[in-house]
């Protein structure tokens, strides 16, 4: 038998995140994002900071993640892009997430850093894919926003409530949260809901977008069920606002001039989705409509995303 003062073993896990709008059908606005992630649960070197933090902690995890993302304006077959239209703009970060969970609470912070500019490969990246796809290639990408060192804060409160059923059978579940981010990149205050019904829905705080934790973490897994054994499904509904005051790839660098537009102040945002699940994996799609985000967007857009989470 073990010692009962031992902390439980670190559980680690691997995820990737990608967010495109071909899912929608078009090429342009927020038109891709990639963020892979790992993590591990249980004791870390961030122990003396995160045990300074306010929050009851029954499972913590910390997760490191690299990521890209890149936007570009409605026409991406002009050399010179429409100034009234959104800049082409590339982002390339790495970000360190603390996850504290107590019951059905949820509690994240998360700091992320990295470059906006042509240092973000964003270029060079959609060019290529597009190349491979035998798609026309993108012609504005000389008047992206200029190189900018990034930092960004993210803090995310979630709770969870069974509204109807259980946890090893057909249940539904209601999930409230909110979140603020505050940097150069984005500063915002963001509050939604999802609700999720299916059978043996896991263990977990639901799922979250590119602009959030971008990772949340994995679920909880009994020991004593076998991890091939322990099938869930659930599809998924959301809804949210964002109250923004600043997004960097709207309203241009922060030190240099730049292009950019007049964005909106509050940009509505709904998802649905689908998820299936084991104590080894998790695989969700989610397909979201976000709303007008400047001023003289004549539609809202659509993208996808796929997520697949891998426990071991």
């Amino acid at each position: 038998m073990g010692n009962a003062s031992e902390p439980p073993p670190r559980q680690w896990s691997a995820s990737i995140r990608w967010e495109n709008d071909t899912f929608g059908g078009s090429d342009r606005f927020y038109t891709d994002g990639v963020s892979v992630s790992v993590a591990h649960t249980g004791p870390s070197w961030l122990d003396k900071v995160v045990d300074k933090l306010p929050w009851q902690v029954e499972r913590r995890t910390i997760g490191y993640d690299l990521g890209q993302i890149m936007v570009t304006p409605s026409d991406t077959k002009l050399p010179v892009p429409d100034p009234a239209d959104r800049p082409y703009a590339g982002l390339l970060w790495a970000g360190l997430s603390i996850h504290s969970e107590h019951d059905n609470t949820y509690n994240g912070v998360k700091v992320i850093t990295g470059v906006v500019g042509p240092w973000s490969l964003a270029k060079e990246t959609q060019r290529e894919v597009h190349r491979l796809i035998g798609s026309g290639l993108p012609q504005g990408w000389d008047y992206q926003l200029h190189n900018e060192p990034i930092l960004n804060l993210v803090y995310e409160h979630r709770q969870r409530y069974m509204l109807a059923g259980g946890s090893e059978s057909f249940g539904v579940q209601a999930i409230p949260m909110a979140n603020a981010m505050l940097g150069n990149v984005l500063t915002q205050a963001q509050i939604g809901g999802q609700l999720r019904v299916g059978w043996r829905i896991p263990n977990d705080s639901g799922m979250t977008l590119m602009r959030g934790m971008v990772h949340l973490p994995p679920p909880r897994h009994d020991p004593s069920v076998s991890p091939w054994k322990d099938w869930g499904f659930y599809v998924y509904g959301g809804v949210g606002g964002n109250l923004i005051a600043r997004n960097i790839t709207l309203d241009g660098n922060t030190w240099k001039d730049s292009p950019s537009v007049d964005k909106e102040w509050f940009v509505p945002a709904a998802e649905a989705g689908i998820a299936v699940s084991s104590g080894k994996f998790i695989a969700s799609f989610s397909y979201v409509f976000w709303g007008k985000e400047f001023k003289g967007q004549e539609d809202y857009f659509e993208f996808g995303a796929l997520t697949f989470t891998w426990l071991f």
